[in-house]
């Protein structure tokens, strides 16, 4: 396997799981870790603005958990922040990467149809193997 991990993030419960084995596995193999933040943009009903100070604020807050697990784990990590869509960016992110993981939200039914599935997504998009971690 590769030297480098891109690690997906949200800030919501379903990615502990995937950040706790991004880090297991950087661990166990002396790899780097980024992770990244996309403040999706998605396809809403009505647009939502952000400033970068007001992204800025959002992604921190993100990788604040993150950054602790890492610390505590001794593991060196590092962190991007876009503003986008998610799977179309961290797919394209991939390129520079020889492994994604991310989290599941485990979406069925209807939500999953309307809001659509990022790992899913990624899984196809992705030019890495990619590890969907489910909560």
């Amino acid at each position: 396997m590769g030297e480098k991990i891109l690690l997906a993030v949200d800030g919501t419960k379903s990615s502990i799981p995937a950040v706790r084995k991004a880090i297991s596995m950087a661990k166990e193999s002396n790899r780097s870790i980024t992770a990244v933040y996309v403040k999706e943009i998605g396809f809403k009903l009505s647009p939502s603005f952000y400033s970068l100070s007001e992204v800025d604020v959002m992604a921190r807050d993100v990788f604040s958990n993150v950054r602790s697990m890492a610390d505590e784990a001794g593991v060196d990590i590092k962190f991007k922040v876009t503003v986008g869509h998610a799977a179309r960016d961290i797919a394209s992110l991939s390129r520079s990467y020889d492994f994604v993981v991310c989290g599941s939200r485990n979406r069925k039914g209807v939500s999953r149809m309307l809001l659509g599935s990022v790992s899913d997504s990624l899984t196809r998009m992705s030019k890495c193997a990619t590890m969907v971690v489910k909560s």
